[in-house]
């Protein structure tokens, strides 16, 4: 990394995990000695890395050794929490339709003046002004190069079929002549909520390990229902309603895509 780089909380608790060790091996990567002159972040990492290293691991770490961990991290430049940045948060949270604890990352960021944000939790490619974000777990070869011809269906569906669908949406989102932003954003909603399906993505706040809904084949309908108790986990979570709402709005217009009664960059309607 030659740039002043965030590096959001999701990040350090991978490189501690050993129940996700290609998330784990990508972290420490990011984390690696060479790169540690260019790393910033926060008390709320600190804070939120203890608690979910001590608390939400199948196998958590002790106090003690959290707490080492957390004392080591310190000897990076952490930007302190307070009432500026608090209250840019506030505004951001309302202006990029975030919850309040990923736009205080952002902030944070801003403030410290840091190029990049590293974080699983925002869409990869975003931009914050002039904060970009980086998702260092994401398949850099998911954008396909060629347009390929999709025929919409509302099942059977799997997990197979479902990946493969999602590098088609994210280039019916470039055909349709979408800003890069928002191409990011519609595949990375999109993303995580399959993610979420396969336990491959917890939202911030949210508890428990593994899959999330059962495997096998299924139905647009039966993929609705899920979008539907994703929005609840993510309420449960703690997100604003605004952005529980982005969520399960941004995961129903890929149901519907597949149905074939929305197109991106347009308005639902048939075919």
């Amino acid at each position: 990394m030659t740039e002043t780089c965030f590096v959001d909380t999701n990040v350090w608790v991978y490189a501690v995990d050993d129940a996700e060790p290609v998330k784990q091996a990508q972290a420490r990567l990011v984390l690696s000695p060479a790169a540690a002159g260019s790393i910033v972040l926060s008390a709320q990492v600190l804070g939120e890395f203890y608690v979910t290293v001590t608390r939400k691991f199948a196998r958590r770490l002790t106090p003690e050794a959290a707490g080492s961990m957390v004392e080591r991290m310190r000897q990076l430049p952490v930007v302190p929490i307070d009432i500026d940045v608090v209250a840019a948060a506030i505004a951001g949270s309302r202006a990029w339709q975030v919850s309040y604890w990923d736009a205080l990352i952002v902030a944070a960021a801003q403030a410290a003046g840091c190029a990049r944000l590293v974080t699983e939790d925002l869409a990869d490619g975003a931009m914050y002004g002039t904060l970009r974000v980086e998702n260092p777990f994401v398949d850099s070869r998911r954008i396909s190069e060629e347009l390929v011809e999709y025929t919409p269906s509302a099942g059977p569906l799997d997990d197979t079929s479902l990946a493969q669908a999602l590098v088609r949406y994210e280039q019916a989102c470039r055909d349709a002549g979408m800003r890069p932003n928002a191409i990011h954003s519609y595949w990375d909603y999109a993303r995580r909520f399959l993610d979420w399906r396969t336990g491959d993505y917890r939202p911030r706040g949210s508890m428990g390990k593994g899959r999330s809904v059962p495997t096998g084949v299924l139905t647009a309908g039966t993929l609705e229902a899920q979008a539907a108790e994703y929005a609840h986990i993510l309420e449960v979570a703690g997100l604003q309603m605004v952005t529980v709402n982005t969520y399960h709005r941004h995961a129903m217009f890929f149901i519907r895509w597949l149905r074939g009664d929305f197109r991106p960059g347009g308005r639902l309607g048939n075919g």
